[in-house]
């Protein structure tokens, strides 16, 4: 029997060769695993530029809510000044309305005395006229039961009839004073009955007037009580402003740290070239013969001080660029031969020199791995393998502590 299956047709054979096959690309183009992490990169750096866009968003709107609750602050100020104005105003108005009541008071204290003076003296009167009347009554009574003088009075009297005549003149004399006595007791009493009802109307109208500016008085109160009610809300309201505006500026003082923390994130993710010390791939796979700042030879015989490192690999490897990057730089430089420079940002800057053939031109963008240049026998006639250099700025700096050192060897 002859055994056989179709291409698929287990689920583990699928897998398997799936994984063959992505694995054989991965080996061919390691690119893909950079462009992959460019990517991932730039999916971050997205995400932080949307938190910065949100944050300065709440940050500006915290900002403009700040500002309404400040204008809000001085309105209540505004309108604090003026109540207190007012409540001046209204406080002048009440003194002088009191004092135009306890003048009121006092006249009118003095007007109740004067009618109690001019009652005393119209019940004196009265008491007097009512003496004068039953005096004047018994006057009239005496001088009816005289009667007429006649013969008979003159015969039986002890008086002569002159004498009779004048006593009875005399006495009809008196009775008649009595009776205008008793007129001008009338008239007193007249008159000061008007006086007192004159006395007792105006005290009527004094109590009207006391009345009304009482009444006065009791608005005024009302509306200082209200004004202070008031004044006593605006108040409040201008403390829950200035509250609010503590608040808001606390809360702008934590989106800005925030925003600060995601500039400074979005700054890493800009130096990923730093974020990667000690994991970029070497520009060659090959052996390190010449560490930083160790001193050289070159065939010549002229000796130097190395500021980067050179590494010895075989004719026709490919140069890589070790980060992503902005070639700057391709050409030849005078003492160092063919030279690619890539600028990684934040001026930091990979050299790599001592190459046979340029592969790309200047202001070409790079990602890590890409080929760069081919190293040549050529090239190294004067110095042997490829010089690498990592510089900060006008700073060198040793490339082997930026390198993954695990896909290089060293030499004895």
């Amino acid at each position: 029997m002859t055994l056989g299956f179709r291409f698929g047709s287990s689920p583990v054979l699928r897998f398997f060769l799936l994984f063959t096959i992505l694995g054989c690309i991965l080996v061919m183009h390691p690119a893909i695993g950079v462009a992959d992490s460019s990517s991932k990169r730039d999916a971050e750096k997205k995400k932080i530029e949307k938190g910065i866009d949100q944050q300065q968003i709440k940050i500006r709107r915290l900002n403009q809510g700040i500002e309404k609750q400040e204008q809000q602050v001085q309105k209540s100020r505004q309108q604090e000044r003026n109540l207190l104005t007012e409540l001046e105003d209204i406080d002048t108005r009440i003194f002088k309305q009191k004092d135009k009541l306890d003048v009121l008071e006092t006249r009118m204290q003095e007007q109740r005395q004067l009618i109690e003076k001019k009652k005393s003296e119209l019940d004196q009167v009265q008491t007097d006229k009512q003496e004068v009347q039953n005096h004047l009554q018994k006057r009239i009574e005496a001088y009816y039961k005289m009667g007429d003088i006649g013969f008979i009075n003159v015969a039986f009297s002890s008086k002569t009839l002159p004498e009779l005549l004048k006593f009875r003149e005399a006495f009809h004399q008196l009775i008649l004073y009595d009776r205008s006595v008793i007129k001008d007791f009338r008239d007193t009493i007249e008159e000061l009955e008007r006086a007192v009802d004159a006395l007792i109307l105006e005290e009527a109208l004094q109590k009207e007037f006391i009345s009304q500016e009482t009444r006065e008085k009791t608005k005024l109160d009302q509306i200082r009580q209200e004004k202070e009610t008031l004044l006593t809300h605006i108040r409040t309201q201008a403390k829950l402003h200035e509250q609010a505006i503590v608040e808001m500026a606390k809360a702008s003082e934590s989106l800005t740290s925030a925003l600060k923390a995601l500039k400074v994130k979005e700054e890493l993710v800009d130096q990923s070239f730093l974020s990667s010390k000690g994991q970029l791939p070497p520009p060659v796979s090959g052996i390190v013969i010449t560490q930083f700042q160790k001193q050289t030879t070159n065939r010549l015989g002229i000796i130097s001080r190395s500021q980067g490192i050179a590494i010895k690999a075989p004719s026709g490897t490919m140069v890589q660029a070790v980060h992503e990057g902005e070639v700057t730089f391709a050409g030849y430089l005078r003492g160092y031969g063919n030279t690619v420079i890539v600028n990684h940002g934040y001026k930091y800057y990979s050299i790599s020199s001592r190459i046979e053939r340029i592969l790309v031109k200047k202001a070409q963008k790079v990602t890590e791995q890409t080929d760069i240049a081919i190293m040549g026998d050529t090239a190294t006639l004067m110095n042997e393998g490829l010089y690498f250099e990592i510089r900060h700025d006008d700073e060198t700096l040793d490339p082997l502590d930026w390198l993954d050192n695990t896909q290089l060897t060293f030499s004895q």
